[in-house]
C-alpha cells in the first residue's frame, strides 16, 4: 500500500502546474530534490508491497515511508493554499510583493519542513539497508488488469449460489404456517460465512412470501445498534415521516400501523440478546400470522427473541455442492456443459476439503483461483504455498490471502468499501467518482479512468470480495456491498495501513490520530452527551491532516480540515436549514445522498474553486436560496440552473466574491 501513496504523491510533485507555482515562490529546486530522493525509495517500496513482510522492523520501515509521503503532500498543499497560483501576467508583481510581505514567513517555514523530511530521507534510506529491502521491483511496472470479460451476468451474485432449495422450503414453511396465528419468529442460526443472509434474501424474495404479507421490511442488525434507528428504518420502510427522534406519539403511530397489516420482518445479524426485549413492544402480535425473522450466530439470541420456536440451524454444505460452488467461482470461463479436466478436478477437492463446506470460503477461494492459470501446475503450487491458519480460522486465513494477491491499486479499492456501513448498498457510479476523486485509477492509454475504475470494480466481484446486488440490462455492475467478515478485513487492513478509521465511538475518534480518511458508523454516539458533542464537532484538532471524510451520523466541523478533498455525507442533515462550506481550497467532491437534507432551504458555496457540481444537488426540494461564489466555468454555471430548477433563489458569482 505505501507504493501507491508514494506514486500518487510523486505525480503531484510533478504536476506542470504545481512545479510553476513552487518554482516562482523560490522552493521548487528544494522540492524537486525531495521528489528525486522519493523516486528512488519508490523502486525499494515495490519490493516491500510485493512481498508478504513478516519481520516487524520492515513493516516498520514501510509505515515510515508511507507516513512521510504524506507527510511531504501536506507541507506542499498547505504551500499552495497559503500561496495560491498568481494570474497571468502578475507573477514578477506577486513574488515582489512576497517577499516584501510578512508571507516570506511561509517560505521560511516550508524551507524548514523540507529540510527536515530531507533529513528524515537519509534516514529511511540507512535504514533500509538495515531491514534487508532490496531493489528487486525496480522498472517493473504495476499490473494494470484489462476488463473482466463477463461470461455469466446474474442478476445479482446470490443467483450462482448452491444448496439452499431445500432450507428456503422449510423456512418459507414456517412463515407460511397457518396453525400459528401468533406473531412467531423464524431464527436461522449458524457461524459467519455460512450464508444465513444469502438464505433470508431467497426467502425475502420468493413469490410465495410477497403474496401472504401486506408489507415487507428488512432491517439490518449492527454489533452497535441503537433501537431507535432501528425503528425508524421500519418507519421509513412502511413510508412513514422520519424524525430524527421518535416520541410517544410517533411510536404509537408506528405501532398502529402494523397492527393493522400482516407484516413480514426480517432483522438481520443480531449480536445480543437484549436486541429484541428493546423492540417487541413496537411490533404488535394481531394473530394474523405476522412474522418476524432473524439471523444470528447466536442459539441464546434465537431463543431469547422467541422461546416457543425452534431456532433452524443452518448447516454446512455437503462436499459434493462444495465442489460444485468451488468449480462455478474457480473456473468461471468455463462452459457450463464443459467437463472439468481430471488433474483440477482432484486438487480442486483438496481445496474445497479445506474450506470445511462454508460458502464464503469457497466462493472467495474459487474467486481467488479465476484470476490463475487454471492448469494443475498452478493450481498445486497455489495448494502449498497458501496460509492456511490454524484449525477453525481457515476462512479468515482464506480471505486474507485474497488479499494479499491484490494488485497495489485495487487494495486501495477494496479497502474503501471499510468506509461504507455493513450490508450497505453502495452504487457503483458513486464508488467509482469516488476512487478517482481519491486519485485511486490509473490513467490508460485509450482508456477513460471510469472504464479503468469499472474494470477494477468487476475484477473484485470476480475474486468475490464484493458482492455485486443488481446488474444493469447491459451486464454492468449498478449496486454491490460487501459480507461483514470481508468488511472487518477492509476495516482492520485500513486501519493498519494508515489509510482509513472507522470511528463508532467517542474512543475511536480520539484515537484516530495522523489517520487520513475518516468514517463515522455506527449508533453508539450519545446524542445528548457533552464529551461525544465536543468530539463530533473538533475533529479537526483530532486529524488536521484528513483528506477525506464520511459521515453516516451527524455533521462534524469541517471547516479547519483545509486538506480535504471529498466528503460524503447521508442521513446526517435532518433538521439543517442552512449549510455554508467556506474557503475550503482543495475540496474537489461533495456527495449528497438523497434524504440527507431534507429540511436545508440555503445552500452557500464559498471561494471553494476546485469543487466540481455536487452530486445530488436535486434532493434538495425545500432549498429556497443557493449562494455560489466560487470560480466556476459558464458550463457549470448552466448545469448548476438546469438541477436547480426548483430553487427559487439562485446567486451565482463566477468570479468568485
Amino acid at each position: 500500500m505505501a507504493e501507491s501513496v508514494v506514486k500518487f504523491v510523486l505525480e503531484k510533485l510533478g504536476d506542470v502546474v504545481v512545479k510553476e507555482v513552487l518554482h516562482l515562490y523560490g522552493v521548487g529546486e528544494q522540492v524537486e530534490k525531495v521528489s528525486r530522493e522519493l523516486s528512488r525509495i519508490q523502486a525499494f517500496i515495490k519490493d516491500a508491497d510485493r512481498r508478504r513482510i513478516v519481520d516487524e522492523r520492515q513493516k516498520q520501515w514501510v509505515k515510515e515511508v508511507r507516513d512521510l509521503a504524506y507527510r511531504i503532500e501536506d507541507v506542499i498543499d498547505t504551500f499552495l493554499v497559503e500561496m495560491p497560483e498568481p494570474k497571468p501576467g502578475k507573477r514578477e508583481a506577486v513574488k515582489r510583493w512576497f517577499m516584501k510581505t510578512k508571507n516570506f514567513r511561509v517560505f521560511q517555514r516550508v524551507g524548514d519542513d523540507i529540510n527536515q523530511i530531507m533529513a528524515r530521507i537519509q534516514e529511511i534510506n540507512e535504514s533500509r539497508i538495515t531491514y534487508g529491502i532490496t531493489n528487486i521491483g525496480e522498472g517493473i511496472e504495476e499490473e494494470i488488469r484489462q476488463p473482466v470479460r463477463r461470461i455469466v451476468l446474474p442478476d445479482n451474485d446470490e443467483a450462482g449460489i448452491v444448496g439452499f432449495e431445500a432450507d428456503t422450503d422449510k423456512i418459507t414453511s414456517l412463515l407460511l404456517d397457518e396453525t400459528t396465528t401468533r406473531r412467531s419468529v423464524v431464527s436461522i442460526v449458524g457461524p459467519g460465512g455460512l450464508g444465513k443472509t444469502t438464505l433470508a434474501r431467497k426467502v425475502y424474495n420468493s413469490e410465495d412470501v410477497k403474496k401472504q404479507f401486506d408489507v415487507r421490511m428488512w432491517v439490518v442488525i449492527s454489533q452497535t445498534f441503537d433501537p431507535i434507528d432501528i425503528l425508524r428504518k421500519i418507519a421509513k420502510q412502511l413510508e412513514i415521516q422520519q424524525p430524527q427522534d421518535l416520541s410517544e406519539h410517533e411510536l404509537a403511530e408506528l405501532y398502529r400501523s402494523l397492527a393493522t397489516k400482516r407484516y413480514f420482518l426480517v432483522l438481520d445479524d443480531i449480536w445480543k440478546n437484549d436486541l429484541w426485549t428493546q423492540i417487541e413492544g413496537i411490533l404488535p402480535n394481531s394473530n394474523n400470522m405476522s412474522r418476524v425473522l432473524i439471523t444470528t450466530r447466536f442459539f441464546d439470541v434465537a431463543k431469547e427473541a422467541d422461546p416457543l420456536s425452534t431456532p433452524y440451524k443452518l448447516q454446512f454444505l455437503t462436499e459434493e455442492l462444495s465442489l460444485e460452488l468451488f468449480l462455478k467461482k474457480a473456473l468461471i470461463n468455463r462452459n457450463s456443459n464443459e467437463e472439468c479436466p481430471h488433474d483440477l478436478l482432484d486438487i480442486g477437492k483438496k481445496f474445497v476439503k479445506r474450506c470445511d463446506g462454508l460458502p464464503l470460503a469457497l466462493i472467495v477461494l474459487g474467486g481467488l483461483l479465476s484470476k490463475k492459470q487454471a492448469n494443475y501446475a498452478t493450481w498445486s503450487r497455489m495448494m502449498q504455498t497458501m496460509n492456511w491458519g490454524v484449525d477453525g480460522e481457515e476462512c479468515l486465513a482464506i480471505i486474507g490471502t485474497s488479499y494479499e494477491d491484490l494488485p497495489l491499486a485495487l487494495k486501495s479499492c477494496f479497502m474503501y468499501f471499510a468506509a461504507f456501513p455493513e450490508d450497505h448498498d453502495i452504487p457503483a457510479q458513486s464508488l467509482i467518482r469516488m476512487w478517482i476523486a481519491e486519485g485511486f485509477i490509473p490513467q490508460i492509454q485509450n482508456r477513460t479512468l471510469e472504464d479503468t475504475a469499472y474494470s477494477f470494480l468487476e475484477d473484485l466481484a470476480q475474486r468475490s470480495m464484493i458482492q455485486v446486488s443488481h446488474r444493469d440490462f447491459d451486464g454492468s455492475i449498478t449496486f454491490c456491498r460487501i459480507h461483514d467478515l470481508l468488511h472487518s478485513l477492509a476495516i482492520q487492513k485500513a486501519k493498519d495501513d494508515n489509510f482509513l478509521m472507522v470511528c463508532s465511538n467517542s474512543e475511536d475518534l480520539r484515537n484516530c490520530g495522523q489517520m487520513q480518511r475518516l468514517a463515522i458508523h455506527g449508533s453508539s454516539w450519545d446524542s445528548k452527551g457533552k464529551e461525544s458533542e465536543e468530539l463530533y464537532y473538533n475533529i479537526a484538532s483530532a486529524s488536521p491532516n484528513l483528506r477525506s471524510l464520511f459521515s453516516w451520523e451527524r455533521i462534524p466541523k469541517i471547516a479547519e480540515l483545509m486538506h480535504l478533498r471529498l466528503c460524503c455525507f447521508a442521513g446526517v442533515f435532518g433538521q439543517l436549514e442552512f449549510l455554508e462550506i467556506f474557503n475550503l481550497e482543495q475540496l474537489e467532491e461533495l456527495k449528497i445522498e438523497e434524504g440527507a437534507m431534507p429540511a436545508l432551504k440555503k445552500l452557500a458555496v464559498i471561494f471553494c474553486p476546485k469543487l466540481r457540481v455536487p452530486s445530488g444537488l436535486q434532493y434538495l426540494t425545500v432549498l429556497q436560496n443557493l449562494v455560489w461564489h466560487s470560480r466556476i466555468s459558464e458550463g457549470m454555471e448552466n448545469q448548476i440552473r438546469s438541477i436547480c430548477k426548483h430553487v427559487p433563489s439562485i446567486d451565482i458569482s463566477r468570479s468568485g466574491f
